[in-house]
C-alpha cells in the first residue's frame, strides 16, 4: 500500500517543473488577455512573454512535422515558431484578414501548442531543471556569472519595453501607422510610403502581435526585448553534433549581444535580423547533424529563410547566398550531386511558396515585390545610389561603414579567424554565413552610396552581428582533441577579438544600462493606460470626424497612427518624393497639377500639418537645412518635400478648411473659399 501511494506522489513531483510553467502561462494569459485598465509596462511585459511562449508552441508544431523523434532546443523552436507565424500572417494579409482578432487567434493557438508540449515533455523539463541545478552545485562561481548575465538579460528585456522613446521621424509617421493599419484593416496597403516600398512587412507583423496589448510608444518591445531574448535562447541551446558550447565562450557570446553598441534608430529590424540570421545558421547546423528526408530539412530552412527576407528588403540576398554557398560546399565535400540538388530545389520551392503571400501584398500596395530591382510605383529620379559616386568614394564609404557604422571592435580579426578554422560539417554553415554576409555587405554599400556610414551600418547590423555570434559558437564547440596550430590560432583569435569588442563597448554600455533602470522604474510607476491617453488622440479624433465616413484622406501629419483606418481610407505620405500610384505625384509642376492628381485618385480631403506647426518631420526649416546636407540622399529628397509643402499651402488658400486646430488642417478640395 505504501509503495502504491508513493507512485502518484513521485509522478507529481517529477511533473512539478512543467506544471509550474504551465500554471504561469495560464495565469499570465488570464491577466493580460482580457481587455482592461492596467499598468502598461506590466501588461506589455507579460503579454510579450506570452507571445514568446506562443512562438515556442508554434515551433513545437513545426518540430512535430519535421522531426517528431528529435530533441530540438527551446531557442530553435521559438525561431521556427516565429517563422511559421510569419508565414500564416502573410497568407492572412492577402484577403485583408490579418486583423486584431486574427492576431489574437495566432497567439492563442501557439499558447495551446506550448501547453501541450509541456504536458508531453514534462519529464524532459524535469531533467533540464535537474541538470541546471547539478551544474550550479558543481560550479558555484560559474553559476554566479550565469545569474549575473541572466539578470542583465532580464534588465535588457524590461528596458526595451520601458523605452518609450520611439523615433518620430520614422516610427510616428510610418512604422507605427503600419501596425495600426494591420490591426484594423488586416493588410498593409501604403502606396505613398518609401518604407513600405522597401520592406515586405514581416517586422510590422511581429509588431502587430505585440500591439494586441501594447501601446504605440512601446513599439520597441519586439526588436529590443523579444528578439534579444530569442538570440540568447539560440546561443544557450546550440549543439553541434552533440557537443555543448564551452561555458566561457557561451558567456562571452551572451555578453557580446548585451553590450554591442546598437546602430538601430527606429523600430525597423535590427536585433530581429540578428535573431533570424542566427536561427538560419543554427538550423543549417541542425539539418546537417542527422540524415533526414529532404523535405523535412527543406521546410524549416524555407520557413526561417522566408521570415528573414520579410524583415527588410536588404536582407533578401543573404539567405540566397548563404544557402547557395552551403549546398555548393555540401556537393563538393560529399561528391553526391543528387541529394544536394534535390534538397536545394525543395528549399527554393518552399521558400517561394512561403514568400508568395508577402509578394502579393507588396504588389497590391506598391506594384513591386523586389525593390529597387523592380521599381513599382517608386519615383525613378529618387535613386539610392549617389549621383557623383566613384570607385574611390564607394570604397571609403565601405571602410567607414565597417569601422564607424557597425561599431563592432575587432571585426576584421574575427572574420580573419574563420579562414583558419577547419569546419567539419559538409554543409560548412559558418563559412557560408561569412561569405553571404560579406558579399551582401558589399552589395548594400554599392546600392546605398547616396547615404552615409551610420545609416548604411543600420542595414548591415543584423547579419554582421549574427555572423560574429556564429563565429563564437563554432569556437565554443570545437572538439577538445583539436590541437593543431590552426585550431589553436582560431580559438585564440576569436577569444581576443570578442574580448576586445567587450572591453571597447563598456563605456557605451553603461549609460544604456542606467537608462534602462530609470525607464523601468518610471514605467512601473505609470498610471493605468486609460488614464494616460495623450491629448493628441482626441485632437486626431476631432480632425477625422470633420471628414465624412468613407472618404479618402491624403495625409501628411506627425502622428497618423492615431487615425481610425476602418472609418476612412488613409493615404499616408510618410516621405515625399519616393512613391505614389500612377501617374505619380506631379512634383515641380505647380499646385494646380497636384490638385488634379488628387482628384484623379479619388481624394477630396487633404489632412496636413501646417509648416510652422510640425513638431518633427514636416518642419519646413528642417528641410531647408537638408538642402545643404553632406549626404546625397537628403539633398535629393529635400526639394521634393519643400515643393509638396508649398503646393499644399497654395491649395489651402483656394479651398475651404473643414478643420483647423493647433496647426492641423483639413482641406476640402470640393469646396472653394
Amino acid at each position: 500500500m505504501v509503495v502504491t501511494a508513493d507512485v502518484p506522489l513521485k509522478r507529481a513531483r517529477r511533473a512539478l517543473p512543467a506544471g509550474l510553467l504551465a500554471a504561469a502561462i495560464v495565469a499570465g494569459f488570464a491577466y493580460a488577455a482580457p481587455p482592461g485598465d492596467r499598468n502598461a509596462f506590466v501588461e506589455t511585459t507579460i503579454w510579450s512573454l506570452l507571445v514568446m511562449v506562443s512562438f515556442a508552441g508554434w515551433g513545437s508544431l513545426v518540430k512535430a512535422l519535421v522531426a517528431p523523434d528529435d530533441d530540438v532546443d527551446l531557442g530553435l523552436r521559438v525561431a521556427w515558431g516565429a517563422s511559421a507565424t510569419c508565414f500564416v500572417g502573410g497568407v492572412l494579409m492577402v484577403p485583408a484578414a490579418m486583423t486584431h482578432p486574427a492576431a489574437l487567434v495566432i497567439v492563442d493557438v501557439g499558447l495551446l501548442g506550448a501547453l501541450a508540449e509541456l504536458l508531453r515533455r514534462r519529464e524532459g523539463v524535469r531533467r533540464s531543471f535537474a541538470f541546471v541545478l547539478r551544474v550550479a552545485r558543481r560550479e558555484p562561481k560559474l553559476a554566479c556569472v550565469a545569474l549575473l548575465l541572466g539578470a542583465l538579460v532580464a534588465l535588457r528585456y524590461l528596458g526595451g519595453i520601458a523605452n518609450w522613446r520611439i523615433n518620430p521621424y520614422d516610427d510616428d509617421i510610418a512604422y507605427v501607422p503600419f501596425v495600426q493599419r494591420l490591426l484594423q484593416t488586416g493588410t498593409l496597403l501604403e502606396p505613398f510610403s518609401i518604407r513600405r516600398l522597401s520592406a515586405l512587412g514581416g517586422q510590422s507583423f511581429f509588431l502587430e502581435l505585440v500591439a494586441i496589448r501594447a501601446s504605440a510608444v512601446q513599439a520597441l518591445t519586439f526588436d529590443r526585448s523579444m528578439s534579444v531574448l530569442m538570440v540568447v535562447l539560440l546561443l544557450v541551446g546550440h549543439r553541434d553534433r552533440g557537443r555543448r558550447p564551452s561555458l566561457v565562450f557561451l558567456f562571452i557570446a551572451t555578453a557580446f549581444i548585451l553590450t554591442v553598441p546598437s546602430t538601430a534608430s527606429n523600430t525597423a529590424s535590427a536585433y530581429s535580423g540578428v535573431a533570424f540570421f542566427l536561427a538560419l545558421f543554427r538550423t543549417l547546423v541542425w539539418v546537417g547533424g542527422k540524415a533526414r528526408a529532404p523535405w523535412r530539412n527543406a521546410i524549416v530552412l524555407a520557413l526561417v529563410s522566408s521570415a528573414t527576407c520579410t524583415l527588410r528588403q536588404s536582407y533578401l540576398p543573404i539567405p540566397v547566398l548563404l544557402l547557395g554557398a552551403s549546398y555548393l560546399a555540401w556537393w563538393i565535400n560529399s561528391r553526391r550531386t543528387a541529394p544536394a540538388i534535390r534538397e536545394a530545389s525543395l528549399v527554393l520551392g518552399f521558400t517561394v511558396v512561403a514568400l508568395l503571400p508577402w509578394f502579393i501584398v507588396a504588389w497590391q500596395s506598391n506594384r513591386t515585390f523586389l525593390y529597387p530591382i523592380i521599381l513599382g510605383n517608386s519615383n525613378p529620379a529618387m535613386a539610392l545610389r549617389g549621383v557623383s559616386t566613384t570607385l574611390a568614394s564607394e570604397l571609403v564609404l565601405m571602410l567607414a561603414t565597417a569601422q564607424e557604422g557597425l561599431k563592432v571592435t575587432a571585426l576584421g580579426v574575427l572574420v580573419f579567424a574563420t579562414a583558419l578554422v577547419r569546419e567539419a560539417p559538409a554543409r560548412k554553415p559558418l563559412w557560408a554565413l561569412v561569405f553571404a554576409t560579406l558579399v551582401s555587405f558589399v552589395m548594400l554599400v554599392h546600392g546605398l552610396t547616396s547615404s552615409d556610414a551610420p545609416n548604411v551600418g543600420r542595414y548591415a547590423f543584423g547579419s554582421v552581428v549574427a555572423m560574429v555570434l556564429a563565429i563564437l559558437l563554432v569556437a565554443a564547440t570545437r572538439p577538445e582533441r583539436a590541437r593543431e596550430t590552426r585550431d589553436r590560432a582560431f580559438s585564440a583569435l576569436v577569444l581576443f577579438g570578442s574580448l576586445a569588442a567587450l572591453v571597447a563597448s563598456q563605456t557605451a554600455t553603461m549609460e544604456p544600462l542606467r537608462a534602462a533602470v530609470r525607464n523601468v522604474a518610471s514605467a512601473y510607476r505609470a498610471a493605468p493606460r486609460s488614464q494616460t491617453a495623450p491629448p493628441e488622440e482626441a485632437l486626431y479624433l476631432r480632425l477625422q470626424k470633420s471628414i465624412p465616413e468613407g472618404e479618402r484622406i491624403f495625409v501628411m501629419l506627425d502622428e497618423p497612427h492615431r487615425f481610425n483606418y476602418l472609418r476612412n481610407p488613409i493615404l499616408n505620405v510618410d516621405t515625399a518624393g519616393y512613391a505614389s500610384p500612377a501617374p505619380g505625384l506631379p512634383y515641380f509642376q505647380g499646385s494646380q497639377r497636384l490638385e488634379e492628381y488628387l482628384h484623379t485618385i479619388g481624394v477630396r480631403y487633404v489632412a496636413y500639418v501646417q509648416p510652422g506647426f510640425s513638431r518633427y518631420h514636416y518642419r519646413r526649416e528642417y528641410w531647408l537645412e537638408m538642402l545643404n546636407d553632406e549626404s546625397d540622399i537628403w539633398r535629393t529628397h529635400a526639394p521634393y518635400f519643400l515643393d509638396l509643402c508649398d503646393n499644399l499651402t497654395e491649395i489651402a488658400g483656394r479651398h475651404r478648411r473643414a478643420f483647423e486646430e493647433r496647426g492641423l488642417a483639413v482641406i476640402d478640395l470640393g469646396a472653394d473659399k
